[in-house]
Protein backbone atom coordinates (compact mmCIF):
# COMPACT_ATOMS: atom_id res chain seq x y z
CA UNK A 1 0.00 0.00 0.00
CA UNK A 2 2.44 2.32 1.04
CA UNK A 3 4.75 1.86 -2.57
CA UNK A 4 1.42 2.57 -4.38
CA UNK A 5 0.81 5.29 -2.92
CA UNK A 6 4.33 6.75 -3.44
CA UNK A 7 4.01 5.82 -7.18
CA UNK A 8 1.00 7.39 -7.67
CA UNK A 9 2.46 10.59 -6.09
CA UNK A 10 5.60 10.52 -8.01
CA UNK A 11 3.58 10.07 -11.27
CA UNK A 12 1.72 13.15 -10.46
CA UNK A 13 4.44 15.01 -9.67
CA UNK A 14 5.85 13.97 -13.05
CA UNK A 15 3.06 14.95 -15.47
CA UNK A 16 2.55 17.87 -13.79
CA UNK A 17 6.34 18.80 -14.21
CA UNK A 18 5.91 17.40 -17.85
CA UNK A 19 3.41 19.89 -18.50
CA UNK A 20 4.40 22.88 -17.09
CA UNK A 21 8.05 23.00 -18.43
CA UNK A 22 9.44 21.59 -21.80
CA UNK A 23 13.16 22.74 -20.53
CA UNK A 24 12.65 19.75 -17.28
CA UNK A 25 12.96 15.90 -16.99
CA UNK A 26 11.80 13.76 -14.89
CA UNK A 27 14.13 10.97 -13.81
CA UNK A 28 12.26 8.12 -11.73
CA UNK A 29 12.85 4.80 -10.54
CA UNK A 30 14.83 2.53 -7.92
CA UNK A 31 16.53 4.15 -4.94
CA UNK A 32 19.91 2.32 -5.45
CA UNK A 33 20.94 5.29 -8.11
CA UNK A 34 18.76 8.57 -6.30
CA UNK A 35 21.71 9.92 -4.51
CA UNK A 36 24.56 9.46 -7.69
CA UNK A 37 21.56 10.86 -10.71
CA UNK A 38 20.97 13.79 -8.36
CA UNK A 39 24.78 14.14 -8.02
CA UNK A 40 24.73 14.30 -11.64
CA UNK A 41 21.52 16.38 -12.10
CA UNK A 42 23.42 19.16 -10.02
CA UNK A 43 26.58 19.32 -12.35
CA UNK A 44 24.46 18.63 -15.40
CA UNK A 45 22.25 22.37 -14.31
CA UNK A 46 25.24 24.12 -13.47
CA UNK A 47 26.83 23.54 -17.37
CA UNK A 48 22.76 23.86 -18.72
CA UNK A 49 21.43 26.98 -17.19
CA UNK A 50 17.85 26.97 -17.16
CA UNK A 51 17.54 23.18 -17.62
CA UNK A 52 16.09 21.41 -14.44
CA UNK A 53 16.72 16.82 -14.21
CA UNK A 54 13.92 16.59 -11.29
CA UNK A 55 15.23 12.66 -9.45
CA UNK A 56 12.13 12.32 -7.30
CA UNK A 57 12.07 10.06 -4.02
CA UNK A 58 12.12 5.92 -5.19
CA UNK A 59 9.24 3.57 -6.43
CA UNK A 60 11.47 1.02 -7.19
CA UNK A 61 13.07 0.22 -10.79
CA UNK A 62 9.61 -1.68 -11.62
CA UNK A 63 8.03 1.71 -10.70
CA UNK A 64 10.32 3.26 -12.80
CA UNK A 65 9.64 0.77 -15.62
CA UNK A 66 5.98 1.22 -15.07
CA UNK A 67 6.40 5.12 -15.39
CA UNK A 68 8.12 4.93 -18.86
CA UNK A 69 5.49 3.03 -19.69
CA UNK A 70 2.35 5.23 -19.24
CA UNK A 71 4.32 8.45 -20.28
CA UNK A 72 4.92 9.82 -16.91
CA UNK A 73 8.70 10.12 -16.89
CA UNK A 74 11.36 11.04 -19.41
CA UNK A 75 13.58 8.60 -18.45
CA UNK A 76 13.00 5.40 -15.76
CA UNK A 77 16.14 4.59 -13.46
CA UNK A 78 16.99 0.86 -12.57
CA UNK A 79 19.52 -1.31 -10.35
CA UNK A 80 18.36 -4.66 -12.69
CA UNK A 81 18.50 -5.86 -15.91
CA UNK A 82 14.87 -6.05 -17.85
CA UNK A 83 13.49 -9.42 -17.58
CA UNK A 84 12.08 -11.07 -20.21
CA UNK A 85 8.61 -10.05 -20.03
CA UNK A 86 10.02 -6.23 -19.94
CA UNK A 87 11.76 -6.77 -22.69
CA UNK A 88 8.42 -6.90 -25.10
CA UNK A 89 7.62 -3.44 -23.98
CA UNK A 90 9.96 -1.80 -26.57
CA UNK A 91 12.16 0.32 -23.60
CA UNK A 92 15.69 1.29 -24.63
CA UNK A 93 18.02 0.68 -21.78
CA UNK A 94 21.62 2.02 -21.14
CA UNK A 95 23.81 1.21 -18.08
CA UNK A 96 25.84 3.79 -16.75
CA UNK A 97 27.43 3.03 -14.04
CA UNK A 98 28.22 -0.26 -12.07
CA UNK A 99 27.59 0.43 -8.01
CA UNK A 100 29.23 -2.00 -5.65
CA UNK A 101 27.12 -3.37 -2.78
CA UNK A 102 28.73 -3.12 0.51
CA UNK A 103 27.82 -3.75 4.04
CA UNK A 104 27.20 -0.64 5.98
CA UNK A 105 26.74 -0.62 9.86
CA UNK A 106 25.88 3.18 11.81
CA UNK A 107 28.85 5.09 12.76
CA UNK A 108 28.35 4.67 16.10
CA UNK A 109 29.45 0.63 15.37
CA UNK A 110 33.34 0.64 16.74
CA UNK A 111 36.01 -1.53 16.66
CA UNK A 112 34.44 -3.33 13.59
CA UNK A 113 35.65 -2.18 10.18
CA UNK A 114 35.93 -6.02 8.40
CA UNK A 115 33.77 -8.93 8.55
CA UNK A 116 34.53 -12.28 6.88
CA UNK A 117 31.04 -14.18 5.20
CA UNK A 118 30.90 -16.87 7.90
CA UNK A 119 30.38 -13.76 10.30
CA UNK A 120 27.82 -12.50 7.60
CA UNK A 121 25.91 -15.27 7.57
CA UNK A 122 25.81 -15.50 11.43
CA UNK A 123 24.62 -11.79 11.58
CA UNK A 124 21.86 -12.17 9.11
CA UNK A 125 20.33 -15.82 10.08
CA UNK A 126 20.01 -14.11 13.74
CA UNK A 127 22.89 -16.55 15.25
CA UNK A 128 25.57 -13.60 16.23
CA UNK A 129 23.47 -11.25 17.43
CA UNK A 130 25.97 -9.13 19.43
CA UNK A 131 28.97 -7.00 18.50
CA UNK A 132 31.32 -8.21 21.42
CA UNK A 133 31.29 -11.53 19.57
CA UNK A 134 32.63 -9.77 16.51
CA UNK A 135 35.38 -8.09 18.82
CA UNK A 136 33.80 -5.27 19.11
CA UNK A 137 31.34 -3.28 22.10
CA UNK A 138 29.04 -5.96 23.63
CA UNK A 139 26.02 -4.19 22.06
CA UNK A 140 22.97 -5.95 20.76
CA UNK A 141 23.54 -6.23 16.45
CA UNK A 142 20.29 -4.30 15.29
CA UNK A 143 19.66 -6.55 11.42
CA UNK A 144 17.91 -4.42 8.76
CA UNK A 145 17.04 -6.32 5.59
CA UNK A 146 15.58 -5.66 2.10
CA UNK A 147 13.26 -8.16 0.70
CA UNK A 148 13.64 -10.58 -2.00
CA UNK A 149 13.98 -9.93 -5.44
CA UNK A 150 15.94 -6.90 -4.24
CA UNK A 151 19.20 -6.50 -6.48
CA UNK A 152 21.49 -6.17 -3.35
CA UNK A 153 20.49 -9.28 -1.78
CA UNK A 154 20.23 -10.82 -4.88
CA UNK A 155 24.22 -10.12 -5.23
CA UNK A 156 24.74 -11.47 -1.23
CA UNK A 157 22.53 -14.58 -2.24
CA UNK A 158 24.78 -15.48 -4.95
CA UNK A 159 28.74 -14.35 -3.52
CA UNK A 160 28.35 -15.38 -0.19
CA UNK A 161 28.73 -18.70 0.67
CA UNK A 162 26.31 -19.76 3.53
CA UNK A 163 23.71 -17.79 2.53
CA UNK A 164 20.97 -19.51 0.13
CA UNK A 165 20.77 -21.83 3.51
CA UNK A 166 19.38 -19.58 5.78
CA UNK A 167 16.10 -20.76 6.31
CA UNK A 168 15.12 -17.77 8.33
CA UNK A 169 16.51 -14.38 7.97
CA UNK A 170 16.51 -11.91 10.92
CA UNK A 171 16.15 -8.60 11.77
CA UNK A 172 14.00 -6.15 10.45
CA UNK A 173 12.73 -5.87 6.19
CA UNK A 174 12.88 -2.50 4.20
CA UNK A 175 11.40 -1.82 0.92
CA UNK A 176 13.60 0.43 -0.65
CA UNK A 177 17.51 2.06 -0.63
CA UNK A 178 16.43 5.52 1.43
CA UNK A 179 14.42 2.88 4.08
CA UNK A 180 17.66 1.16 4.11
CA UNK A 181 19.88 4.66 4.51
CA UNK A 182 17.17 5.70 7.41
CA UNK A 183 17.24 2.62 9.29
CA UNK A 184 20.70 2.58 9.67
CA UNK A 185 21.92 6.14 10.32
CA UNK A 186 18.49 5.59 13.41
CA UNK A 187 19.69 2.76 15.01
CA UNK A 188 22.75 3.14 16.52
CA UNK A 189 24.11 -0.67 16.70
CA UNK A 190 22.35 -1.60 13.31
CA UNK A 191 23.92 -3.16 9.57
CA UNK A 192 22.35 -3.48 6.36
CA UNK A 193 23.36 -3.82 3.00
CA UNK A 194 23.34 -0.87 -0.54
CA UNK A 195 24.64 0.56 -3.07
CA UNK A 196 28.23 1.81 -1.92
CA UNK A 197 27.41 5.56 -3.74
CA UNK A 198 24.00 5.62 -1.11
CA UNK A 199 26.58 4.36 1.93
CA UNK A 200 28.72 7.10 0.92
CA UNK A 201 26.70 9.61 0.70
CA UNK A 202 24.86 9.21 4.23
CA UNK A 203 27.84 8.92 6.29
CA UNK A 204 27.23 5.32 7.40
CA UNK A 205 30.33 2.93 7.80
CA UNK A 206 31.28 0.57 5.28
CA UNK A 207 32.74 -2.57 5.92
CA UNK A 208 35.33 -5.12 4.28
CA UNK A 209 34.43 -8.11 3.27
CA UNK A 210 37.42 -10.44 3.90
CA UNK A 211 39.75 -8.09 3.98
CA UNK A 212 38.82 -6.59 0.30
CA UNK A 213 36.91 -2.78 0.34
CA UNK A 214 34.19 -2.19 -2.66
CA UNK A 215 36.30 0.50 -4.29
CA UNK A 216 36.33 1.14 -7.74
CA UNK A 217 39.56 -0.18 -8.45
CA UNK A 218 38.78 -3.06 -6.53
CA UNK A 219 36.06 -3.92 -8.67
CA UNK A 220 38.12 -2.95 -11.64
CA UNK A 221 40.63 -5.19 -10.43
CA UNK A 222 38.24 -8.63 -9.56
CA UNK A 223 39.15 -8.96 -5.98
CA UNK A 224 35.54 -7.47 -5.38
CA UNK A 225 32.49 -8.71 -6.77
CA UNK A 226 29.46 -7.98 -5.14
CA UNK A 227 28.36 -5.21 -8.10
CA UNK A 228 24.75 -3.80 -9.60
CA UNK A 229 23.78 -2.11 -13.02
CA UNK A 230 23.02 1.45 -12.66
CA UNK A 231 21.01 2.20 -16.04
CA UNK A 232 18.92 4.08 -17.59
CA UNK A 233 15.81 3.39 -19.67
CA UNK A 234 13.33 5.63 -21.99
CA UNK A 235 10.79 4.94 -24.81
CA UNK A 236 11.13 5.86 -28.64
CA UNK A 237 13.24 8.22 -29.72
CA UNK A 238 15.77 9.84 -27.00
CA UNK A 239 15.76 13.49 -27.90
CA UNK A 240 15.55 16.91 -26.72
CA UNK A 241 16.90 17.72 -22.70
CA UNK A 242 17.01 13.83 -22.22
CA UNK A 243 19.29 12.97 -24.73
CA UNK A 244 21.21 15.80 -23.17
CA UNK A 245 21.61 14.72 -19.88
CA UNK A 246 22.21 11.13 -20.55
CA UNK A 247 25.17 11.92 -22.94
CA UNK A 248 26.54 14.44 -19.85
CA UNK A 249 26.54 11.36 -17.73
CA UNK A 250 28.51 8.94 -20.45
CA UNK A 251 30.93 11.74 -21.22
CA UNK A 252 34.61 12.19 -19.11
CA UNK A 253 33.16 14.68 -17.12
CA UNK A 254 29.87 12.58 -15.81
CA UNK A 255 31.93 9.70 -15.60
CA UNK A 256 34.47 11.32 -13.87
CA UNK A 257 31.59 12.27 -10.99
CA UNK A 258 30.17 8.77 -10.93
CA UNK A 259 33.73 7.47 -10.39
CA UNK A 260 33.95 10.30 -7.14
CA UNK A 261 30.85 8.77 -5.76
CA UNK A 262 31.81 5.47 -4.89
CA UNK A 263 30.56 3.64 -8.40
CA UNK A 264 32.58 2.62 -11.29
CA UNK A 265 31.98 4.39 -14.75
CA UNK A 266 31.34 2.15 -17.41
CA UNK A 267 34.03 3.83 -20.42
Amino acid sequence: MKRSLLFCAVFIFCITGISLAQERIVVAGTGDSQELLRVLANAFEKVNPGKKVEVPYSVGSSGGIRLVREGGCDLGRLARPLNDKEKKYGLNYEVFAYSPVALAVNPGVKGIDNIVPEQIVGIFSGVITSWGELGGQKQKIYVVQREKGDSSRIMLEANIPGWKEIKDLSGEVVYTTPEMVSALVEHQDSIGYLPLSMAKSSGLTVLRIGGVYPSVENVKNGTYKLTIPFSLIWKGELEGLARTFVDFILSPEGQGIIAENGAVPVK
